[in-house]
């Protein structure tokens, strides 16, 4: 028996006469008591060395099994960078723009209703965005496929939280025309811009030339995210090809079909029409 197993033996003891023999006082242990006892010990640290070493052993066996699962996932994306031929930096970097992405919904998601209204095209222009992030075949793995769907779900729902467009009402009175509506000072205090008097009461308003007292006007005070005011150089295909708009200057003519009534040459468009941008 080494010098070691003598001291636990020592300590052991004189633990047991501590704790069993308090005070000269208590009954005084036999050999044969303390042979017994002291075997119980040994059995306890006996037993408690065999579930130590069993314990290693797991542990031993679960990091081998940690090995040869990590070795695998390796060998997993490894297949996976070949088959998509893109790189574990590549994939990052796709990451980082969905990232991008997300931190400017953050800001709009930030926003009030008002405030996100003056700023509805930012909400297309992300959606486009997203749409090109999920042509990517990146977009085929799981993570940036489901980041990138929770983006379109977020979006959607800005879109659907928007107030409608301000208008205010006017009620026409006698030897009013449109001209001199749009030049009162409450309304826009310019009367160039009766067009969009014209435009937002199209359904109202048959002869622009022709309005009767009584009638109720809604005077535009936002243009709407389905609505586009035109300027001074626009025309269908310039407006159609705007990204906010379809980013494609070949459907001008959804954009003629949903304002025939107000476009009665498709070639001829003038500033301050409001016109309407079906979406679908």
């Amino acid at each position: 028996m080494n010098k070691s197993r003598y001291l636990s033996l020592a300590v052991l003891f004189v633990l047991t006469v501590v704790l069993v023999i308090p005070s000269e006082a208590a009954d005084k242990m036999t050999f044969e008591d303390y042979q017994i006892q002291l075997q119980e010990y040994q059995d306890r640290e006996a037993k408690a060395n065999e579930a130590i070493a069993a314990e290693k052993e797991a542990i031993e066996e679960l990091r081998s099994r940690i090995a040869d699962i990590e070795a695998e996932i390796e060998a997993t994306w490894a297949e996976i960078y070949r088959l998509l031929r893109t790189t574990e930096d590549e994939l990052l970097a796709f990451l980082e723009k969905i990232a991008e992405q997300e931190a400017m919904v953050d800001e709009l998601a930030r926003l009030a209703p008002e405030r996100l209204l003056d700023r509805a095209s930012e909400l297309d222009e992300r959606d486009a965005d997203v749409d090109l992030l999920l042509a990517d075949r990146l977009a085929l793995l799981s993570e940036p496929r489901n980041r990138l769907n929770r983006l379109k779900t977020r979006i959607s729902a800005l879109r659907a939280s928007l107030p409608k467009p301000k208008h205010d009402m006017y009620h026409v009175i006698r030897g009013d025309y449109l001209w001199k509506i749009s030049g009162k000072q409450d309304i826009f205090n310019d009367p160039w811009k009766w067009m969009r008097i014209y435009s937002s009461n199209r359904e109202e308003i048959k002869d622009p030339d022709l309005i009767y007292p009584d009638q109720v006007f809604r005077i535009p005070r936002q243009i709407g995210r389905d609505e586009h005011l035109v300027s001074k150089g626009e025309y269908l295909r310039k407006i159609a090809g705007y990204a906010e708009v379809y980013g494609d200057p070949f459907q001008w003519t959804k954009i003629y079909q949903a304002n025939k009534s107000l476009i009665q040459d498709p070639n001829l468009i003038y500033p301050e029409l409001i016109l309407a941008i079906p979406r679908h």
